[in-house]
């Protein structure tokens, strides 16, 4: 078992550390207001994180706004960044938006997704989103057009934020993209049908949920435990989504009967389980007013889970209720106390809402958090957009970047003193094809003593961003973890015991036959396939449907035999 001691350590001391210009991360947002069109320039200035170069650093891509380019920093593993986009042919001049990273092609390399207005100058052109293809050759294609994946709406040129997800899972990644224009149908979910290309399956899987909706940020997330993914989309002007996964391709809109979509103005959004009790809760930004709100100017909202895909709207007894013009926002465990704290950038050019200094919200427990961004040294006001983690300096904690529009990044070097323990995790699903590249889905929960913490890998898609591809647990006091089991998006579970603390740890998923994790295939694998021998009605069955065809059946079968362990 884990050395868990009783005596508590020192109490951690939250301390970030601007190392903007050590780092020499220098892009500056610089939003064309002739090329984004309705005014929307103010809202943009995106961000995305992903190892591209495969050297085990994560790299950073930032989104240029048109009046100056993207730019790709590669991670020189010295705490400093160098930009390669011109090398790379990523240094476009284009009015970009959002960036997403993630494989969607499985081969291997993280690839980006970039929401566009299109020409510097053109008001806003149509179908001119981004996918830039990893070639692993030190460049990027944009194979957006082929991949049917550049245009969002037929009626106007609109792209924010873009996530990515398994929703059906069959092993490649889907793509949802949000769009700030209600009248233009621009929120698409797009199937990855595996050979490069994407179709739009909004109007069936979704329906009129995504119509009349002004969406920001949208996130694939299983809230509910059953391995489907919900899509949840932070939206403007009342019309954010609750969207529960079915599990045949379709999406039930349970949003006023989960009990949230509470959130006036929904921006930026994060997922964690906040309160330790085994359920994933919500996180939305919004708009805080210091005057009486009016309507629906009325605050961030913390979604605490109570059961499946029922919540309790907590923000103002949890004391994160008041993040200005909230726009991104990640849940981080920055002290590794073993509970998850929030951070939050915001802004907006006006007399009440201009240079306000970013959020730290510390978890003190019981669902309430105190804001210590000021003496944490998270540093003076500017009108933040976009917010990423990446451990950039491969000391297990989590630094994080910020964006500004029309301003600089900002990076803060996660310095706290007294920290607690911690293991990071990575995932290689080469084994088996049909788990999403990176983990993306997978759910870990880890033990130490008497508190079991939840983590899901999403990328932690927020307003305009993502962040790496890992899982970072704080233990607090334990020097291992008791238990650290991960459930892979088909179901099988992976267990290890004892797990020794402060490492990072690449976990390899297990071979498609192997349905019962335990490295060998033997009997328990075919007790298991027959177990679930027939059509597949749940998804306590996808292990065993190896082939994906909708049941287990003598395909299935004849797989195990073929793989028997000697």
């Amino acid at each position: 078992m884990a050395a868990w001691t009783a005596s508590a350590l020192a109490a951690p001391t939250i301390e970030l550390t601007n190392v903007t210009s050590e780092a020499q991360l220098v892009a500056v947002h610089a939003p064309d207001a002739l090329g984004i069109p309705a005014g929307q320039a103010w809202m943009t200035g995106g961000m995305a994180v992903g190892d591209f170069d495969r050297d085990g650093r994560p790299d950073l891509f930032v989104v240029g706004g048109g009046l100056a380019p993207d730019r790709l920093y590669m991670n020189q593993g010295d705490g400093t960044f160098t930009d390669v986009a011109a090398a790379w042919g990523i240094a476009a001049m284009h009015c970009g938006c959002g960036a997403s990273a993630a494989d969607y092609d499985g081969d291997g390399w993280i690839d980006l997704y970039v929401t566009s207005f299109g020409a510097p100058g053109g008001g806003g052109q149509i179908g001119t989103h981004r996918l830039y293809r990893n070639t692993g050759a030190g460049s990027f294609e944009n194979v957006a057009a082929a991949a049917g994946v550049n245009q969002t709406s037929t009626a106007v040129s609109t792209g924010y934020s873009s996530a990515w997800g398994d929703y059906d899972l069959d092993g490649d990644l889907d793509l949802f993209v949000a769009s700030w224009w209600a009248a233009g149908s621009g929120n698409r979910l797009f199937r990855n049908d595996g050979d490069g290309t994407f179709t739009d399956v909004t109007a069936t899987a979704i329906g009129s949920a995504a119509s009349n909706v002004w969406g920001f940020t949208p996130a694939f997330v299983d809230m509910d435990g059953d391995l489907y993914p919900e899509i949840l989309l932070a939206a403007d002007f009342n019309s954010s989504r609750y969207l529960v996964n079915d599990g045949d391709g379709t999406f039930t809109d349970a949003t006023a009967s989960s009990g949230t979509g509470l959130d006036g103005h929904g921006m930026g959004q994060t997922v964690g389980d906040f309160n330790n009790d085994g359920r994933l809760d919500w996180f939305v930004t919004s708009i805080h007013n210091d005057t009486p709100p009016p309507g629906y100017i009325n605050d961030n909202k913390l979604y605490i889970a109570t059961d499946a895909h029922q919540f309790v709207e907590q923000g103002t007894s949890a004391g994160v209720f008041d993040g200005g013009w909230g726009w991104g926002t990640i849940a981080v465990d920055l002290d590794q106390d073993r509970l998850i704290d929030i951070v939050e950038v915001n802004g907006r050019v006006s007399a009440q809402w201009g240079g306000e200094p970013a959020k730290v919200w510390r978890n003190i427990g019981g669902v309430v958090f105190e804001e210590i961004g000021a003496a944490a040294g998270i540093g003076p006001g500017f009108n933040g957009t976009a917010v990423a983690m990446f451990d950039y300096d491969a000391d297990l904690d989590q630094d994080f970047v910020m964006f500004t529009n029309t301003g600089p990044l900002h990076v803060r070097r996660n310095d706290t003193v007294d920290p607690g323990h911690a293991i990071v995790l990575s995932f290689d699903t080469s084994t088996n094809p049909l788990l999403a590249p990176d983990g993306i889905g997978v759910r870990v929960e880890v033990v130490t003593g008497d508190v079991t913490q939840i983590r899901y890998l999403s990328g932690s898609p927020s307003y305009l961003a993502t962040s790496e591809l890992t899982v970072h647990v704080g233990l607090g006091d334990a020097t291992a973890a008791d238990v650290v089991r991960v459930t892979w998006t088909r179901g099988q579970v992976t267990e290890w015991t004892n797990v020794a603390a402060d490492q990072a740890y690449v976990v390899v998923a297990p071979i498609l036959p192997d349905i019962t994790a335990d490295g060998v295939v033997n009997g328990a694998d075919l007790s298991a396939l027959l177990a679930a021998w027939g059509p597949v009605v749940d998804g306590g069955q996808l292990k065993a449907d190896l082939d994906d065809n909708g049941a287990v059946d003598h395909r299935d079968l004849a797989r195990v035999l073929a793989s028997w362990s000697r």
